[in-house]
């Protein structure tokens, strides 16, 4: 990690909580619905690391993404309106760009096969600059959530650098150009936002790689911030779960981590993934309740689940640990 002008051996504990995050997704990826409890002195840095570690284990089976890409004939079906990327077809190595926008149809005009994403209104509301992608050329990914189409509805298309940011190479174990050329939630991180991303901005290294944040690598974003590459986003614990829960799920993602005992009361009844992991600081005032949030989960749950050995022996100071297995389906 850096620190000033120089770098620090990442601590023991971070990579316990990364690999912890790592071991929440792998129990998704084999369909277990759990739920694991930790209880840690401090919670900084603890979520995003969790985080992290479950959309590390996402990029081992990227190929499994459940966002397809779609061709021409393929979106000819594909409703007006909808929130797309356009990822061009010969890969990062181009050094061509992706662009999200709203999708405006697939048409022949004078040009060919063509996609249409729709730009900024014009003057007095009249349809604005729409912009014409070849289709031999590029291909579609429909993005489900988080984007919505009202949070393009004002805006131009967004573009982004479609290419392996470097430094990446020693730090995700799966392929890097299937990571940043799709756009998957493997995890979604519930907390106090604006902390949650202040912790992102760590900047971390492999050895003899450049640093990057945490944010970069695991592409974290929130909820309206149209236009972003995700693999990973963050839900104000303050929202009503209600008002999320059912876009969270469509998205299906691995692991729901939630950051604080505040987290925990308001949202562990959202099942929001298969996988639960729910941080609660001991110092915190409503530490309690949250204990009492958790024990009523267990109460009806009919076998335990321990931890990896690995993980066991190696339990941070300070932290303690609790997994169960939860009867309830989550989907």
């Amino acid at each position: 990690m850096s620190v000033g002008e120089g770098w620090k051996e990442l601590p023991e504990w971070a990579a316990w909580f990364a690999e912890a995050g790592s071991w929440a997704a792998e129990l998704s990826e084999h369909g277990v619905n759990a739920v694991v409890a930790l209880s840690v002195p401090a919670r900084e840095y603890a979520a995003v690391l969790l985080a992290f570690g479950s959309v590390d284990r996402a990029s081992r089976t990227a190929s499994e993404c459940v966002e397809p890409e779609l061709g021409f004939e393929q979106a000819w079906t594909l409703q007006a309106g909808a929130c797309v990327r356009v990822l061009p077809v010969s890969g990062p190595e181009e050094g061509k760009r992706a662009y999200t926008g709203l999708f405006r149809g697939a048409v022949e005009n004078q040009y060919g096969k063509v996609y249409e994403l729709a730009g900024r209104p014009g003057p007095g509301g009249r349809p604005g600059m729409v912009s014409w992608f070849p289709a031999d050329q590029y291909r579609l990914q429909v993005l489900s959530w988080p984007d919505m189409p009202e949070d393009y509805a004002d805006r131009n298309r967004f573009s982004e650098v479609f290419e392996d940011q470097g430094g990446t190479g020693g730090m995700l174990a799966g392929r890097l150009d299937d990571f940043y050329r799709r756009c998957s939630l493997d995890c979604v991180l519930v907390g106090v936002a604006s902390t949650v991303l202040a912790e992102a901005q760590e900047v971390v290294a492999a050895s003899e790689y450049a640093g990057l944040s945490l944010q970069e690598l695991m592409h974290l974003r929130g909820v309206h911030t149209p236009g972003t590459h995700y693999r990973s986003a963050v839900l104000s614990s303050r929202s009503d779960p209600q008002e999320y829960r059912d876009i969270v799920r469509a998205g299906k993602p691995a692991v729901a981590v939630l950051d604080g005992a505040a987290a925990v009361r308001r949202w562990m009844a959202a099942g929001l993934a298969g996988v639960t992991v729910a941080v609660i600081e001991r110092t915190s005032p409503s530490a309690v309740a949250a204990a009492e949030v958790l024990y009523a989960n267990r109460r009806r749950s009919p076998e335990d689940l321990n931890l990896p050995a690995g993980l066991a022996r190696a339990l941070p100071a300070g932290v303690e640990a609790l997994a169960w297995r939860n009867r309830g389906r989550t989907r």
